[in-house]
């Protein structure tokens, strides 16, 4: 599984593998085989050093922290 962080695009690419069913058969299966790819476009800027990611029981886990937005100036007007 690939993971990448690319101009605001998460993308998420890897392949699925059959598994072996230990001698029984399936009469059906709807898991999908073979390779994917999904590319979202993030709503928001994330802070790329803190991206982190975890794959455990079968799901994957991404944790994007959003960046610090640059706190807007406030500008004095003075009066004459």
């Amino acid at each position: 599984m690939e993971i990448s962080l690319h101009d605001g695009t998460l993308t998420i690419s890897g392949e699925r593998r059959r598994e072996p069913l230990n001698g029984e058969k399936a009469e059906r299966t709807e898991r999908y085989v073979g390779k994917f790819r999904w590319s979202i476009t993030l709503p928001t800027r994330v802070n790329a050093n803190k991206v982190s990611a975890t794959y455990r029981d079968g799901i994957l886990t991404v944790t994007l922290p959003k960046a610090e937005e640059a706190k807007p100036k406030q500008i004095q007007v003075t009066v004459d």
